[in-house]
């Protein structure tokens, strides 16, 4: 018998190259999902950037409208603002809820106080920095609010 007879049809040279169509084909999808993969995951990081871009604008929004409706007299001694460059600072102010954390950030606050000299009325600019870290990244907004008698 010959060694001919004990072959189904196929011979070498056609083994090796079903095994390279085989290797090209896989590294292909190796690729394509590879590719998927950072396209899923760059997604999910901007939407985090958006959510927390949105989440620290309505904080910032929150401290606007509250220094612009605190009362005028207690600015100074009300311990929510400290005078520049002295700031009072708060970590771990929720800012947020997504579906799977809550979202923090620190918040600042700090005053000027100006007067002037020669109606000698008393003004403050109000200002507050909320901080928002995401993965390496970090992000601040300002609130600045002038309020006069």
């Amino acid at each position: 018998m010959s060694r001919k007879n004990h072959t189904i049809g196929r011979s070498a040279r056609q083994d090796g190259w079903s095994l390279i169509e085989l290797t090209v084909t896989l590294a292909l999808l190796m690729g394509i999902a590879l590719f998927g993969i950072k396209t899923m995951t760059s997604t999910s990081m901007l939407q985090n950037w958006s959510i927390g871009q949105s989440m620290t604008d309505a904080y910032a929004g929150i401290e606007t409208a509250y220094a612009q409706r605190y009362v005028f007299a207690s600015i100074v001694n009300s311990g929510r603002w400290g005078l520049y460059p002295a700031a009072v600072t708060t970590n771990g102010v929720t800012i947020g809820q997504t579906p799977t954390r809550q979202v923090t950030a620190t918040v600042s606050r700090t005053y000027h106080t100006y007067t002037d000299p020669v109606t000698g009325a008393l003004s403050y600019l109000l200002e507050s920095y909320v901080v928002y870290q995401e993965g390496q990244r970090t992000y601040c907004k300002v609130s600045k609010v002038y309020r006069s008698e």
